[in-house]
């Protein structure tokens, strides 16, 4: 091939192996044009620095394959890049090349388009065929302008096209970009092999740690079940004259332990919810009838905390799990009551979203959530930071059931602040006690 305007050589620079390719750190005789000129008559390659382009050199000498079947060109091209530093490696042939990358990849290939035997293109397209090869950028460097060329060489997979004559700051430039964004991509890839081992050794370390869980409450559900029924027969079988203590003693403990053989129940339930295992009960339900039982059994918890519980809103059917569905209720009624002001009303209601769903809401006015912690919250073990104490404090497992429960019915669950006036003021609603809570669910309508 023809020098195509590349430059002219006045003598071989270095000298050259056999086959006619000069050696990678040849230098430009007296008569051949420096890096930073163009050869006599033929302004073929622009102006340019003589030193680095740009004041930046070359990442770590990054290594660089020039392909060419013109040897002025290869002797040109080695001592322009050498010049700033990297390492060339000249090939004149396609075949030469693909045999040069399978050898020693390299960080970026300048590959002429016409060449005998096997032209750039065809280069191109068998090293993007090959395992290890995709990530080279190619840049073309040629003088062929035509735009079907250059269309071409991009659908090959070439990221650059450059046209003879050429400038020395425009390739500099060209190269030392394509280098860098191959070092980050490099980079992106290796962080994200980092990420993602280290993400999968959360998962197993997190199956570890529920497996455990789950084998420990397991086998603690009966003893505790145990311990209740002995509590409970102990309650009433104390005999008159004991000590008021030793009464308040024994209810303390009878508490303690529901309140741990529930915690029990609530982490199985989750386990079973999470592998899919807990079959749902679905069927037609008067959605009013059971917040009316939930309010029922949580009104003794209220009135020991001078709480008011109140529901309003429409007659709606829900398909959906009863059992589960009070427990859903229950569970957001005693965060509520937990965390409402003394004299004031937690309020459930009732109404329909949508045209497919209906929505149950428990309004409170308490501190409520900070808005950091509201998509967090329905996570097993999540900690809520307190907004006026400052001190945080886990919200147990009841949210994270009613998390999965509501998801398993095919509904939403969020929690957001109260509106104004959501819930009945009480006492405490004119004391600054907080934007309050509204915890909402959905469920399909039946």
């Amino acid at each position: 091939m023809q020098s195509n305007g590349v430059g002219a050589s006045a003598g071989p620079a270095g000298g050259a192996p056999a086959g006619g390719v000069p050696a990678a750190g040849a230098a430009p005789s007296a008569g051949q044009p420096s890096p930073g000129q163009g050869s006599a008559g033929q302004g073929s390659v622009g102006q340019g620095s003589a030193g680095h382009a740009g004041g930046e050199g070359p990442p770590e000498r990054a290594s660089i394959l020039v392909v060419d079947d013109t040897l002025e060109n290869l002797r040109l091209l080695a001592s322009m890049l050498n010049s700033q530093g990297y390492q060339v490696r000249p090939v004149n042939g396609g075949r030469q090349a693909l045999q040069a990358v399978e050898r020693e990849p390299p960080d970026l290939i300048l590959l002429d388009i016409n060449m005998p035997e096997m032209d750039g293109y065809e280069v191109c397209r068998r090293l993007r065929q090959q395992e290890g090869c995709r990530d080279i950028p190619v840049i073309f460097l040629t003088a062929l302008t035509e735009i079907d060329c250059r269309v071409n060489a991009f659908n090959v997979g070439g990221v650059d096209y450059i046209t003879k004559p050429f400038q020395l700051d425009e390739v500099y430039a060209r190269i030392r970009t394509h280098l860098r964004l191959r070092r980050l991509q490099a980079e992106l890839e290796e962080r994200n092999r980092t990420l993602e081992q280290s993400y999968e050794q959360l998962r197993a370390l997190e199956k570890l740690r529920d497996d455990l869980i789950h084998m420990v409450v397991h086998d603690m559900r009966s003893p505790l079940s145990n311990i209740l029924i002995m509590l409970e027969m102990l309650a009433g079988d104390l005999p008159e004259g004991v000590p008021e203590r030793l009464r308040r003693d024994v209810a303390a403990a009878r508490t303690s332990t529901r309140e741990l053989v529930e915690m029990a129940r609530q982490l199985l339930d989750i386990n079973r919810m999470e592998q899919r295992s807990m079959p749902l009960d679905l069927a037609r339900h008067d959605l009013l009838q059971l917040i009316d039982r939930a309010i029922r059994e949580l009104t003794p918890l209220a009135s020991v905390c001078n709480v008011r519980l109140q529901q309003h809103g429409e007659d709606v059917a829900a398909h959906c799990d009863e059992a589960i569905v009070c427990r859903i209720i229950s569970n957001l009624l005693s965060n509520g009551i937990k965390h409402a002001p003394r004299g004031s009303a937690v309020v459930v209601q009732l109404e329909r979203h949508g045209e497919r769903f209906a929505r149950i809401s428990v309004v409170d006015q308490g501190p409520g959530v900070p808005e950091e912690f509201r998509s967090r919250i329905f996570q097993k073990f999540e900690q809520v930071e307190a907004r006026r104490s400052k001190q945080y404090h886990s919200v147990g497992l009841g949210l994270a059931f009613c998390r999965l429960a509501v998801e398993a019915h095919g509904g939403h669950i969020a929690v957001e602040p109260s509106a104004p006036g959501a819930a009945s003021a009480g006492p405490a609603a004119s004391a600054g006690t907080g934007q309050g809570a509204r915890f909402w669910f959905t469920l399909p309508l039946a």
